[in-house]
Parts: structure tokens; C-alpha cells; sequence
């Protein structure tokens, strides 16, 4: 088998060289490393051409990380590849361990556990646990409600499973990991090699740490998975869940958090669902009385409708 290694990379030259040398050194190589620069202004082009002939540097303008990953897979020719975020390390044996596991299995996705660190260094925690392993539906069934697969780094997927499904939704800006997760687990088996594959640091400013923006980017990937099956002909029924619970589970979200800032745009949501609950009426209320006494906070620029763009795209 062979494996290509990406890496999406903006504006993150100082930690690159060292995810660029955790690829290099692997105890399996890579067959193929691919740096996808997403219109950076730092010095990542200067970074990349210090490894020579060892990395493929290539350059596009501004998308997001998906739009990266989808020019970087346009390009590969490998049977397999893994996404790896340019702050992000793989262990020696990572490729190994993975490869292993997929050359005795007829998975589309095998993953292995994730160290996941926080900054400030509070605590340490294993991801990417064994819980979406299975034939489909069950991997879209782990990850529905919450990521299984922490980051798509400590996984190695088939290229036609890639084309199968899509590629990656650039509508999307976080939580694209699960989005993809998704729409593979409908399509193909799972499987875990039962090895730490990744180190990953996580600042407090990153994108999976913005909590008020995952409710809204889960809500809309949940939508768009049940509407991607509806289009394709999939059935749905295996998530015992319909849209009016959904909204109610980012209303509960939202209040648990007390991010207000979204009930506004989650009940807007909701009316072009064509959906009414208990949350719902909560939410109206809290709305209300907010805007009566002048304190109805702003709606983020991030509150779109985007689950139906892949579409048009």
C-alpha cells in the first residue's frame, strides 16, 4: 500500500518544521509529503524548501482547511493519505501502526488514540478512542453527538472512500473532522490500531476550543448528514433522532454555556425546519426579554445556514 501525508498549513511556520521531522522520521515512510500552504504571509514556502526534494510544497489562495486538504487530495496518487494539522507530531511508529491494521482489515478508516495537551497545561487526556470502529452505520452513529475521532492526524484514509463521499465540505469551518467522519461511516468499515499515533496541543484560542461556535457548526453538520442521506438514499433511522430534537440539543447547549448569542439564530434555524419545542419557547422568551431591556447580545457573522452549500458546490 502506499500513503501520502498532508499537511494544510497557514501562518504556522514556526511550529511546521517540527510536524514536517515527526513525518520524516517514521519508522514506515511516507510515500509522499504533501505541504498545502493556505495563502500564508509568514515564512512557511521558506520553511518547506529547506527539506528539498523530501517535501512537495505547493501554494493556494486563502480557503480554510478543508479547501487545503481537498487541493492536496486532488493532487495525491496514493492509495491512502493522512491529514496531519502543521502544529501536530506523529509518533515514530505511527504510519506503521496504521498500516498494519489496514492492510489486515477492508476498512476505509483506521485511526489510532490521540495524547490530547491543553494550554495552559491543565491536564492530559487519550482521544480518539475505539468507539466508532464497526461496519456502516455504526461509525456514523459514535459520531453524531459528539467526535469520536478527535483530529483527522491520527487517521489514515482511503483515497476512494475520499471520492466517494465527497471530500471535504469547505462550507465548513469547524467540526469539519466530524462532518467528513460522518458521511465515511455510512460508507465504509472503521478500525482502530490500538496505538498513540499523535501528540496534539490545543491553545485556548483554537477553533476546537471555541465552544459557542461548535454548537452552531454541529447543528449544522447534523442537518446536513440527515439531508446528505435523504439525497443519496440512505437510511437514517439507526440515529433514533429527528430534527426537532437536534435543535433542542443546541438550545440546551447554548443555555448550558450561556452563549444567548445563538438562541436567536438557532430559532431562526428552527423555523426554516419547520420546528416548534418546549426549548424553543424557552428560547423565545429569553429572546424577548432580552431585546426589552437592551441587552440582546449581537449575532455572530458565523450563524449561517451553510449544511445545504455542498449542493451548489
Amino acid at each position: 500500500m502506499t500513503i501520502s501525508v498532508i499537511i494544510p498549513s497557514y501562518n504556522a511556520a514556526r511550529w511546521l518544521p517540527r510536524s514536517i521531522e515527526s513525518v520524516l522520521a517514521q519508522t514506515r515512510p511516507a510515500d509522499e509529503v504533501l505541504v498545502v500552504d493556505d495563502g500564508s504571509t509568514d515564512d512557511t514556502e521558506e520553511v518547506c524548501r529547506t527539506y528539498s526534494d523530501k517535501v512537495r510544497y505547493v501554494r493556494r489562495k486563502n480557503g480554510g482547511l478543508s479547501a487545503a486538504r481537498n487541493t492536496a487530495l486532488a493532487l495525491i496518487r496514493s492509495e491512502w493519505f493522512l491529514s496531519l494539522d502543521a502544529d501536530d507530531l506523529l509518533y515514530p511508529q505511527a504510519l506503521a501502526a496504521l498500516a498494519e491494521k489496514a492492510e489486515n482489515t477492508d476498512a476505509g478508516v483506521v485511526y489510532g488514540f490521540v495524547l490530547q495537551r491543553r494550554e495552559p497545561e491543565i491536564e492530559t487526556r487519550l482521544g480518539s478512542l475505539p468507539y466508532a470502529v464497526g461496519l456502516p452505520p455504526d461509525p456514523a452513529r459514535a459520531q453524531f453527538w459528539w467526535t469520536a475521532i478527535n483530529t483527522a492526524g491520527s487517521a489514515l484514509v482511503r483515497r476512494s472512500l475520499n471520492e466517494a463521499v465527497g471530500g471535504f465540505d469547505e462550507s465548513f469551518r469547524q467540526v469539519e473532522d466530524c462532518e467528513y467522519w460522518l458521511r465515511c461511516g455510512v460508507t465504509a468499515p472503521f478500525a482502530h490500531c490500538d496505538q498513540i499515533v499523535l501528540d496534539k496541543t490545543y491553545s485556548p484560542g483554537s477553533l476546537g476550543q471555541q465552544q459557542a461556535r461548535s454548537v452552531w457548526f454541529r447543528l449544522q453538520l447534523q442537518l446536513k448528514f440527515l439531508f446528505w442521506c435523504r439525497h443519496r438514499k440512505i437510511e437514517t433511522s439507526f440515529l433514533k433522532t429527528t430534527p426537532a430534537q437536534i435543535i433542542d440539543h443546541a438550545l440546551t447547549r447554548a443555555y448550558r454555556q450561556r452563549d444567548f448569542e445563538l438562541l436567536a439564530p438557532i430559532l431562526a434555524q428552527a423555523r426554516r425546519e419547520g420546528v416548534f419545542t418546549l426549548w424553543c419557547g424557552r428560547a423565545l422568551l429569553t429572546v424577548t426579554r432580552l431585546r426589552l431591556t437592551g441587552r440582546a447580545p449581537a449575532v455572530p457573522e458565523y450563524c449561517q445556514e451553510i449544511y445545504k452549500n455542498w449542493l451548489i458546490s
